[in-house]
């Protein structure tokens, strides 16, 4: 019985638990990459987020959108994406409802004067003035 005793005694006193160790290490490292997860999936949903807005904002500029109107549009057909509609389809929802944003396209009169003689324009204007 002292024999068996011994070698008990022999293996446990070489024995490092490794179990009681990593418990009390485990839960810190579980907790920072919980955590260090939990930032990377924020800064995921942001980056997914921005992604859809640009998106958005190409498709009103293919529509034809004022420059100047892009954000509001984008906002509102990013409401729309929310809502569940795909950024094409809220794209051109906004687009339909809201024609005032959609810029159009003026024809702009065109002159042409000649550059020398009594013939231009501009000799006319300098009659004008040159009288007085």
């Amino acid at each position: 019985m002292n024999d068996e005793t011994i070698n008990v005694t022999e293996e446990t006193a070489d024995y490092v638990p490794e179990m009681e160790n990593e418990p009390t290490e485990e839960p810190d490292k579980t907790a920072a990459l919980e955590a260090e997860k939990q930032e990377l999936l924020g800064k995921l949903k942001e980056l997914e987020a921005e992604l859809l807005r640009e998106q958005i904002k190409v498709k009103l500029l293919i529509l034809g959108i004022l420059p100047e109107k892009l954000e509001d549009g984008a906002a509102m057909a990013y409401g729309l994406c929310l809502a569940g509609k795909e950024p094409d389809a809220a794209a051109e929802e906004i687009i339909a409802a809201y024609p005032h944003l959609k810029a159009v396209r003026r024809e702009l009169p065109q002159f042409s004067a000649e550059s020398a003689g009594s013939g231009d324009g501009f000799s006319a204007i300098r009659k004008i003035f040159s009288t007085r």
